[in-house]
């Protein structure tokens, strides 16, 4: 003999609810009703005749039960299959002040199965719709019904361009970043179009070598903006401001210490620095490029504050500010020069020189405009600014710092080799100004990848933080760095053709025929290797976001030996020089597409582990969870007859 419970509401319902439909239907004659009344005595009576809507709605209601979606994908509950007496507590949807005590004869095991769904079914309805009324929350997931996370993504589909809020998003940033970045090349041609106007090549290798080595001990030494703007990314997605404050005001500190020590050196070290690209000491490249790094390193530590300002702007996803600041520091740097470099009433003119001194007051105007600017917003303060950071702080950017150093140590290295091997390949200096000429033209397209190389470091350790550091956010960011890199890609073929189809572009830039003529080859090559660029500045930027600057020294190491060793090979003629680049660019480009998609922290693998683990994880809390709500329902058996009865 079988016992099941049915509580029935007295009061006028609507419609039954699945759990009182199966049950009618599941009724056989001959059981005997056992009416309890509240307040009162058990009365048994006979077989009611069934309800004219339970008939209807039965059907509909076990069709519900069994067949939903949520039911499926829930785990079969085990049900006893021997117990004297079985019983059952099915609640109904609304408090009952007459219930129904059903004993049954000899009942189909089918039926006592539908029971048992149909009760799993009312009661999670009831609990549901007692929490949403209570605090107004959505109803959850049954126990064990799929989540929305737990489909697989598809990533493929989504790094594909689609015009939604990632696109949108990227798109708001990349616009003023990449005219930011423009300014300052823009303004780089500028000063090679009026050195040029001097008509002399050795002018133009001595500005383009000098440039090269001050460049170079620059980005080897100003580490602490490649720290910073992850960190400050970090702490704004999620509204600390404090730390915002300490992060900024410690790295100016720092980088102002770094850009004396900057200063100091280069200027001790002139000569030495400038026989690093194959400069001879005495000779009219020497005599013109002196002057030049003399000037440049004399502003070192206002260029080192500007580039903490971008960072610490960068890292709140302002670009605009950037690029209003850097235009209006650029526009002395254009109103200087001619007056400069030529002359005009009581200016003397200046040469090579003059271009230097532009730079140079564009530069110092360009760190009164950051420090003013970052004020006025509460970036810094004057304590942050001038408060002497911790060991341990100081500690922590430098162990950053020392990879970051040893990766811009190993990039410059590349590029000095390069530049050496090119003014020793023509006394005249016309391959060496032709190259000029050629970085110049390449610079322009590579600084607009640059700017989403920058984006990427800064959106992904935003996407983390604002996400929550578990695999939502990662799978987050993950959608926004492949998207990343398929912009990174179709943006390198647009600036490729475009550079390829600027060709006529040379003779503006150089008088000299000859020139001009060394400089075709180096553009074209530079036009085709956009597309590269654009997919490796985008992983670099992605490997800076995760702050994994070790690899990426790591990596820069390994390509800079790779291209040296091609240097070797090809680098006797202009054009082998720009065809080495390949070689290093394919080697950077291997180690960033392993970090993305082999053993980083975005990699496919990993985050199908982490999604399996939370899966599991959720589904033992559901699991817990629906122990104790039938627990509390009194489903143990004799207990839920016991407790019917006391009621």
């Amino acid at each position: 003999m079988g016992v099941g419970i049915v509580a029935r509401a007295s009061a006028p319902v609507v419609a039954p609810s699945a759990a009182s439909a199966l049950v009618a239907s599941a009724r056989r004659p001959g059981e005997r009703r056992v009416r309890i009344v509240a307040g009162g005595r058990p009365r048994v009576g006979s077989p009611r005749a069934p309800s004219r809507a339970a008939p209807a709605a039965a059907p509909a209601a076990a069709s519900r039960a069994r067949l939903s979606p949520r039911r499926l994908a829930a785990p079969a509950r085990a049900t006893p299959s021997a117990r004297a007496p079985r019983s059952r507590l099915v609640r109904s949807a609304s408090s009952a002040a007459v219930r129904e005590v059903v004993t049954e004869e000899e009942e189909d095991p089918g039926a006592e199965r539908a029971r048992a769904e149909a009760a799993d079914a009312a009661a999670f309805d009831d609990d549901a719709s007692d929490a949403s009324s209570s605090t107004g929350a959505l109803p959850r997931d049954p126990p064990g019904a799929p989540s929305a996370t737990d489909e697989p993504p598809n990533h493929w589909r989504d790094a594909l361009p689609a015009n939604d809020a990632i696109d949108k998003q990227i798109l708001k940033l990349f616009v003023p970043a990449m005219l930011n970045f423009l300014i300052i090349p823009l303004v780089g041609a500028v000063d090679v179009f009026w050195v040029g106007r001097m008509g002399s090549a050795v002018a133009l290798a001595a500005q383009g070598a000098a440039n090269q080595v001050f460049q170079s001990a620059f980005w080897i030494i100003s580490f602490v903006p490649s720290i910073i703007a992850p960190v400050v990314a970090k702490a704004a997605a999620s509204g600390d401001d404090e730390e915002v404050q300490r992060a900024v005001g410690e790295a100016v500190f720092v980088a102002s210490l770094v850009g004396l020590f900057g200063m100091a050196l280069l200027t001790a070290f002139q000569a030495r620095a400038l026989g690093v690209v194959g400069v001879v000491a005495g000779s009219p490249t020497a005599v013109e490029a002196g002057p030049y790094i003399a000037w440049r390193a004399a502003t070192f530590v206002p260029a080192i504050i500007s580039t903490v300002g971008f960072a610490a702007f960068r890292g709140t996803l302002d670009v605009k500010t950037p690029m209003k600041i850097t235009l209006a520091s650029q526009l002395v740097n254009l109103l200087l020069d001619p007056l400069l470099i030529f002359g005009a009433g009581f200016v003397k003119s200046m040469g090579v020189a003059g271009a230097a001194m532009a730079t140079s007051a564009s530069e110092v105007t360009s760190a009164f405009l950051y420090i003013r600017t970052m004020f006025a917003r509460k970036i810094i303060t004057a304590k942050s600014m001038f408060r002497v950071p911790s060991f341990r702080a100081i500690g922590a950017l430098m162990v950053g710092g020392a990879a970051v150093q040893l990766r811009s140590v190993a990039q410059n290295v590349t590029f000095l080799a390069v530049m050496r091997a090119i003014l020793t390949m023509d006394e005249t200096g016309a391959a060496a100004a032709a190259h000029t000429v050629s970085a110049q033209m390449f610079q322009l397209g590579v600084i607009a990848i640059l700017a989403l190389s920058t984006l990427a470091s800064i959106l992904i350790p935003q996407r983390i933080n604002a996400a929550g550091a578990g695999p939502g956010g990662k799978r987050e960011a993950k959608k926004v760095a492949d998207r990343l890199l398929v912009w990174g890609l179709v943006l390198g073929v647009l600036l490729g053709g475009l550079q390829a189809s600027a060709l006529p572009a040379i003779q503006y830039f150089t008088p000299l025929e000859n020139v001009q003529e060394m400089a075709r080859a180096p553009v074209l090559i530079g036009a085709v290797q956009m597309p590269l660029n654009g997919l490796v500045f985008v992983c670099e930027g992605l490997m800076q976001g995760h702050q994994a600057f070790a690899r990426l020294a790591g990596g820069m190491f390994v390509s800079t030996a790779l291209m040296i060793g091609a240097l070797k090979l090809w680098g006797t003629t202009l054009e082998g020089v720009w065809f080495c680049f390949f070689v290093f660019n394919i080697s950077r480009l291997a180690f960033g597409l392993r970090h993305h998609l082999v053993d980083g922290p975005l990699a496919p693998a990993k985050l199908r582990e982490e999604r399996r683990a939370e899966a599991e994880e959720r589904r033992a809390r559901e699991d817990a969870g629906g122990g104790d709500a039938r627990a509390d329902r009194g489903e143990d058996g004799d207990g839920a007859l016991r407790r019917a009865l006391r009621t």
